[in-house]
């Protein structure tokens, strides 16, 4: 396997640049002691994978997506709780199969079935209808505050 010391990747050893980054200058062959790239999760995964790793002796580290750079709001691909686990190339198969162990989700209950189509358009019309009587109650209050607030300085 090959190591890319930009991104800290590993890829085949037929490739000739990075797929992640796109550099060819950065690979080499990877050794025992390079920090691999594991994987991006949120502050909570991050922090269940550390306690798993440790817990089975496997060398990681978490880092702040983008390392430490401001991350934007609008940008859907990396939020400010993302973290980067990264760990040892000769550690990555046991980390593999510890994160397939530790992260396994539980099966969804099973749903008792649709509700029937009459049924649920009723519910959704009268939450429509619900909503109008909420809007036109706010409006009437704030006229009548507003009146109020009126009448006092006039």
């Amino acid at each position: 396997m090959l190591y890319c010391t930009k991104c800290r990747t590993i890829c085949e050893d037929s490739t000739r640049a990075c797929p992640n980054c796109r550099r060819s200058r950065s690979l080499r062959p990877a050794k025992a002691e390079d920090e691999v790239f594991f994987m991006k999760v949120h502050e909570g995964e991050a922090a269940e994978l550390s306690e798993i790793f440790e817990s089975r002796a496997i060398r990681h580290r978490t880092e702040p997506v983008k390392a430490g750079f401001s991350t934007s709001v609008y940008d859907p691909e990396f939020l400010p709780t993302d973290r980067n686990i990264y760990v040892e190339y000769q550690d990555l198969e046991r980390a593999n199969e510890a994160a397939a162990e530790g992260l396994e989700e539980p099966a969804p209950p099973e749903e008792e079935g649709e509700m029937p189509k009459g049924k649920r358009m009723l519910i959704q019309s009268v939450s429509i209808i619900a909503f109008m009587i909420i809007v036109m109650l706010v409006v009437l209050a704030t006229d009548q505050i507003a009146a109020f607030l009126k009448s006092l300085f006039m």
